[in-house]
């Protein structure tokens, strides 16, 4: 019994030492990627319009339509470029993901959101017509790391994969997400090392009006799921509160070294949640709960900290399944454009996601990813957010 109870304490000492020695690692990576990436921007190149995509000027209005897919931080990509549109008079700017328009922002002594309405949105896309043309053919390299803790003969079990992607881009919102998974090392499970395809899945990104946005995905998602996923988020990118609906029908698939297996559409998941950000701290508070995978229902507190480009979080959760808690973060990628022309681009991927939970194997408000989570996204464009940096 001691000898249990020994080994029990040590397998306990040994989670809390690597959830603590991630953190710190995180949070040091994390603020040299940060630094880095707004260096990166500053420091321009010859030809910083390379670095855009669908860009578009609307000299009577001194605004600017615009997407970048480099820079994590939507700010920089919005400081670069306002640099050569100076010359032009140009001191409002519209980002763009997907095609669609997020809000308007000027840019002045301080820094304003002007949320875009439904009539708005449709006159400017009878104006500016879709054309896929305009954009690069674009590939990142996108490391994927799993981890967990293990056993007394593999205190860490994990798996390291290299992801080769791109997106086609069909109509306005419309993306076909594709690429080929190189897998590194494996001690984590079963699966072979063999070259198959990255997740591959349609997503439509929808804006309704100035504060309801949609988005729909179809095809092979992360974490071995396939299906339909659909996510709703009112947000209105100058306020404080939000909430939003996702739900999905999804089943199992699995690339053998030879072949496809896949399962039926059999995991229902219905989550709602309301969130809340306190602007001066960019700090969003977040209470989600309903349906997870494999029927576990429950609730999940997030306590969400965005610092430049770094967002870091910590979460709690309580389902039938059991309790656990973890943290989170998302961090920029160095180097981002590794070489680029007017047609092709090749980078690192903006941003590399992770969670940590302390509790394995018990299926604990199990969920998969899609290509982004709508909150997380529209996070990015908060007056607040964008405001404080520009400070």
């Amino acid at each position: 019994m001691k000898a249990v109870k020994h080994i029990g304490r040590a397998k306990e000492t040994g989670r809390w030492a690597l959830a603590c020695s991630s953190i710190s690692f995180v949070l040091l990576i994390g603020m040299v990627l940060s630094i880095l990436s707004i260096q990166d921007g500053v420091a321009q190149p010859r030809n910083v319009l390379l670095n855009y995509e669908n860009l578009s000027v609307d000299s009577a209005q001194h605004r600017v339509y615009y997407e970048q897919r480099l820079y994590r931080n939507p700010l920089i990509g919005m400081l670069e470029l306002a640099e050569p549109m100076a010359t032009q008079g140009i001191n409002e700017f519209v980002p763009l993901f997907q095609g669609v328009p997020i809000a308007r922002y000027r840019l002045a002594s301080t820094l304003s959101t002007t949320t875009l309405s439904r009539q708005e949105r449709t006159n400017w896309a009878k104006s500016n017509p879709f054309d896929g043309r305009r954009y690069k053919f674009d590939f990142r390299l996108q490391p994927e790391f799993i981890a967990q803790f293990g056993f007394r003969e593999q205190t860490i079990e994990s798996k390291t994969n290299l992801l080769v992607q791109s997106q086609l881009y069909l109509s306005r919102g419309l993306v076909l997400n594709w690429g080929i998974l190189l897998p590194i090392v494996n001690h984590l499970d079963n699966q072979t090392l063999n070259v198959r395809p990255a997740p591959t899945f349609l997503n439509q990104f929808v804006a309704l009006n100035s504060t309801n946005f949609m988005s729909l995905s179809a095809g092979l998602f992360y974490n071995d799921q396939y299906g339909i996923n659909g996510q709703y988020r009112h947000a209105d990118l100058t306020q404080n509160w939000s909430f939003g609906v996702e739900t999905s029908l999804t089943g199992f698939y699995y690339f053998p070294k030879n072949g496809f297996y896949y399962e039926s559409l059999k995991n229902v998941m219905l989550l709602a949640d309301v969130a809340y950000r306190i602007p001066s701290r960019d700090v969003t508070i977040k209470v989600s709960g309903g349906q997870y995978l494999y029927q576990d229902r429950g609730v999940r507190l997030d306590f969400i900290r965005q610092m430049g480009s770094v967002e870091v979080g910590f979460y709690m959760t309580k389902t039938g399944n059991g309790g656990t808690g973890g943290f989170n973060f998302a961090i920029p990628i160095a180097p981002g454009r590794i070489v680029q022309t007017q047609r092709v681009r090749l980078r690192s991927t903006e941003e590399f996601r992770w969670e940590y939970a302390y509790s394995r194997g018990y299926n604990i408000a199990s969920r998969y990813k899609v290509g982004y989570q709508l909150d997380a996204l529209l996070r990015q464009y908060h007056n607040s957010y964008l405001q404080n940096q520009y400070r």
